[in-house]
C-alpha cells in the first residue's frame, strides 16, 4: 500500500471526540436545568387549582394553624428571620427560624403528610417554590429560601389565588 493511498484515522477520530463531547454538554444542560421561577407577583401555574370534571374545590386551612419553619438557604444575612417575622404578620405561626445549606431557585417547602394543605397555602405566599414531601408525619411546614428569593406575594395576589383555590369546578 502506497502512502498516497493509506488513510490517516486521526482527524475522524478526533472529530467523533468533540461531536460526542458536545453531545454530552447538551444532555448535562438539558438534564440539569433550573425549574422556571414565577415573579412575585402571580402564582405559577402549577400552583393555581385546576377545575378538572369530578374534581372538587381545594380546602386551605387557615394561616393561624399553619406552623411555619423559615431557614435561609440564600447565604443572605437575616433573611429568615426577616420572612419569618413578616409570614408571622400575615397570621402563620412561626417556629425557630436558621439556616440551610445552599439552594438555588426561590424556595423549596417540605413538609409530611399533615402538612400538605398547609405547604398548597404557603405556595401561594411563595409564587415559584417547589414542594417538598418529607419523610415526617406531623402538620408542620418548612421553607427553605433559596437564592432566586426576592420577596412575599403581596397580600392582593394571594387573596386572589385563595379565593380562585377555594373556588367550587
Amino acid at each position: 500500500m502506497s502512502v498516497a493511498t493509506r488513510r490517516r484515522p486521526l482527524p475522524a477520530l478526533a472529530f467523533l471526540l468533540a461531536l460526542s463531547i458536545l453531545t454530552g454538554i447538551v444532555w448535562w444542560r438539558v438534564l440539569h436545568r433550573a425549574e422556571p421561577s414565577g415573579t412575585a407577583s402571580s402564582p405559577s401555574q402549577s400552583q393555581s387549582a385546576r377545575c378538572t370534571p369530578g374534581s372538587r374545590a381545594v380546602k386551605l386551612p387557615t394561616p393561624a394553624s399553619v406552623t411555619v419553619t423559615v431557614l435561609n438557604g440564600a447565604g443572605r444575612e437575616q433573611l429568615a428571620s426577616t420572612v419569618s417575622t413578616q409570614l408571622k404578620g400575615r397570621g402563620f405561626t412561626i417556629g425557630t427560624p436558621g439556616n440551610a445549606p445552599a439552594l438555588s431557585g426561590v424556595a423549596e417547602i417540605r413538609f409530611g403528610t399533615a402538612g400538605r394543605p398547609g405547604a398548597t397555602l404557603l405556595s401561594y405566599y411563595l409564587p415559584g417554590a417547589k414542594l417538598a414531601s418529607a419523610s415526617r408525619r406531623d402538620a408542620k411546614v418548612e421553607v427553605v429560601l433559596g437564592s432566586g428569593f426576592r420577596a412575599l406575594a403581596s397580600p392582593a395576589t394571594v387573596s386572589r389565588a385563595v379565593a380562585n383555590a377555594s373556588k367550587s369546578c
